[in-house]
């Protein structure tokens, strides 16, 4: 099966059948193993097709006269993975990207609809060249279009999430971040500092042919053009875990001390407990006080403990305990238990929408609130696990005031006291958040920055020594 064989099974996937873009990617490599330039292509197709899905179902809609949901869902797939093509790659001649998509069509048993295919590309590549290229077609469609349209077309994204961020954040570039969402980051791993040190972790890199670059933060490295790095020798030896920058600030910026007791409420697929106890393990190791350390690493999902059980046995962290449970569902034998509470709760993901794509077109605006009453009823388990003077930190991946600052503010009318996390971001990151409005009274919005981090809200609260003192 060669790539774009593959990218349509996976699209049609994701757009017929509900897959999540990342698990469906996931799957297809383990079970085909395509390898160098076929993976890369696959990668390419696949995760372009998707970010761009709404400007290309725009383009498809004008050129078929039909709407979209009434093209047929294999072919309207094959269509979509072929206009990618032709709109956005250069190296891909628009006559190779037709005959792939109408040889396609024959060998899965379509051949009666392959002339339909071919002829909507051959139409679409006249279109495009009697505009004079890619660029110029794209402004031309988007300059018979209102302001808000024409944004949503540009960086297909749903309007109702621009209208969002407009309210939500009068200062922020909107344009800026929707460009920032449609550009390819680094990879970015983080050091585990129980396993080595950073000297150690570039020499491994290196030795394996990667070419490391020191990170946004400290404890992180940078990949680019690696292929899987978790195929690396250190990834395997446990010395680093891959996490995008804003994820890992999350765990920098908790107050870890040697023989801590912590809680990772949503810890599923495990990037915040295995880093919280990498962390302990580490102070553990150089302060040679022999305090053992205690994660409980919960997750609502039975099924996905096996994620969480492999992050920590990779790394050999032997002071977590994994169990389901349902964060929303108060636990007695947690009260006041944990010196540190981590509440990366479920949220609606428009600040990872570069790395997700899906996301954008499968949120409604109508599951913002409802995610806001599952935030809320996790956060109020959550202060009662705080032991008098421990710490709670909430984080979502998203870009929205009602699960963000909303739920912040509420934390703070359960009595806990916000704690200044924006003065101990990195200079750049710091910078970022002012320009853009993201220094709220009780944390801080992150927004996806052009190459280098997704969006992430990031907001810290102390109980009182004496709560009802």
């Amino acid at each position: 099966m060669n790539a774009r064989e593959l990218v349509w099974d996976m699209l049609t996937e994701v757009n017929e059948r509900g897959a999540l873009s990342h698990e469906a990617f996931a799957e297809a490599m383990a079970k085909h193993r395509p390898e160098g330039a076929e993976r890369a292509l696959a990668a390419q197709l696949f995760n372009g097709t998707l970010e761009r899905q709404l400007t290309i179902d725009t383009v498809l809609e004008r050129q078929t006269g039909r709407r979209i949901t009434a093209i047929k869902p294999k072919i309207r797939n094959l269509l979509r993975m072929s206009v990618y093509q032709m709109l956005f790659l250069q190296r891909v001649p628009a006559a190779v990207a037709c005959n792939e998509a109408v040889t396609l069509a024959k060998k899965r048993g379509l051949a009666g609809l392959s002339g339909f295919v071919n002829g909507t590309l051959r139409g679409l590549d006249r279109a495009i060249t009697a505009e004079g290229g890619q660029q110029e077609f794209l402004r031309a469609v988007a300059g018979t279009m209102k302001e808000n349209e024409r944004t949503g077309f540009l960086y297909s994204v749903p309007g109702w999430i621009t209208e969002l961020w407009r309210k939500d954040f009068p200062k922020a570039d909107i344009e800026a971040i929707l460009e920032a969402t449609l550009t390819e980051n680094a990879v970015n791993i983080r050091l585990n500092k129980s396993r080595g040190s950073m000297e150690e972790l570039v020499a491994s890199l290196e030795k394996d042919g990667a070419q490391p670059e020191q990170g946004v933060l400290e404890n992180c490295l940078s990949l680019r053009g690696v292929g899987n790095p978790a195929a690396l020798a250190a990834y395997r030896d446990g010395r680093f875990s891959i996490q995008d920058t804003s994820a890992v600030l999350a765990g920098n910026l908790l107050p870890l001390a040697p023989g801590m007791k912590v809680l990772d409420l949503c810890a599923a697929p495990g990037g915040k407990t295995v880093h919280a106890a990498d962390e302990l393990a580490a102070l553990a190791a150089t302060e040679a006080t022999g305090a053992e350390y205690e994660v409980i690493s919960r997750d609502v999902s039975e099924g996905k403990l096996h994620l969480i059980r492999e992050q920590v046995s990779r790394v050999n962290l032997s002071g977590v305990q994994c169990a389901a449970a349902d964060a929303s569902v108060y636990d007695p034998a947690l009260e006041a238990w944990a010196d540190v509470v981590i509440a990366d709760v479920p949220c609606s993901g428009l600040g990872v929408i570069g790395r997700k794509p899906d996301i954008k077109y499968k949120t409604k605006p109508e599951d913002i609130a409802a995610l806001s009453k599952i935030q809320r009823s996790i956060v109020e388990q959550a202060v009662r696990y705080v032991k008098p003077g421990g710490y709670l930190s909430y984080s979502t991946c998203t870009v929205a005031h009602a699960e963000n600052e909303d739920l912040a503010a509420y934390i703070a009318s359960l009595g806990l006291t916000p704690v200044n996390l924006a003065e101990h971001l990195p200079k750049s990151m710091r910078e970022a958040c002012e320009r853009q409005g993201g220094i709220g009274e009780c944390g801080v919005q992150i927004f996806p920055e052009q190459g280098k981090w997704d969006g992430f809200y990031i907001a810290g609260f102390r109980k009182a020594e004496n709560p009802e003192g």
